[in-house]
């Protein structure tokens, strides 16, 4: 009798196991889809892990999204908590990371492509092609972007009070990025590779880009 009390108990076990195994990684999926459409637009989300226990500390095999036409606050503008992750904290531990994002704003930007990949727990590889104006900047709030190059039109070049500070102000500014990304306890900074926006290097507002991707990115804050 009390062996069959114990191949039932374990039998318990197993089915509890294998269903958690199969929620798991729906539930996460779940979660960041939410967390991605929130202002709008759509995501799809896909994440393996095994054991799906790894989730819960935000780790696992995989994970890959593709979005469209999104609206994601730019990093310390809708994350402001001390809780939130640094850098690409919410993907690190992940062992492949597949992210294309296109068609999405976030903060003054207006992004048309978006890629973030890493294959193993090597370094991140990433490149985005984006766009915005000094007077798209100058209503963000300079301040708030750490590391901008003297792009003409911003506020203290005595540009935008005037007619010709205007038509600078409205002018579209490109952002070209192609780097590598190297993640290190929650710090973030770029390794090879370049970027530049209107013509000046944008390593900086490529980190705060790509760091604002991961935080819609946590399973479990």
């Amino acid at each position: 009798m009390l062996a069959l009390v114990l191949i039932a108990l374990v039998l318990l076990a197993i089915l509890a196991a294998g269903c958690a195994q199969l929620a798991i990684p729906r539930i996460a999926e779940g979660r960041v889809r939410r967390r991605l459409t929130e202002g709008g637009g759509i995501a799809e989300v896909s994440i393996r892990s095994f054991p799906a226990s790894r989730l819960l500390h935000n780790a696992g095999d995989r994970i890959e999204v593709r979005g469209r036409s999104l609206r994601i606050g730019l990093a310390g503008e809708s994350f402001p908590t001390a809780e939130s992750p640094a850098g690409l904290a919410a993907l690190d531990g992940f062992t492949d990371v597949d992210i294309e994002l296109v068609d999405f704003s976030t903060g003054p930007f207006a992004v048309a492509a978006f890629v973030l990949t890493r294959v193993g727990h090597g370094t991140y590889a990433m490149a985005t092609q984006a766009t915005t104006t000094a007077a798209e900047i100058a209503r963000f709030g300079v301040e708030r972007l750490p590391g901008l190059p003297p792009i003409p039109g911003l506020p203290g070049l005595g540009l935008l009070g005037s007619a010709a500070g205007q038509a600078i102000g409205g002018r579209a500014i490109t952002v070209a990025v192609q780097i590598e990304l190297i993640s290190e306890q929650g710090r973030l900074r770029v390794g090879s590779g370049g970027g530049t926006i209107g013509g000046f290097p944008a390593g900086p507002l490529a980190t705060m880009i790509a760091a604002s991707v991961a935080r819609r990115l946590e399973i479990v804050p």
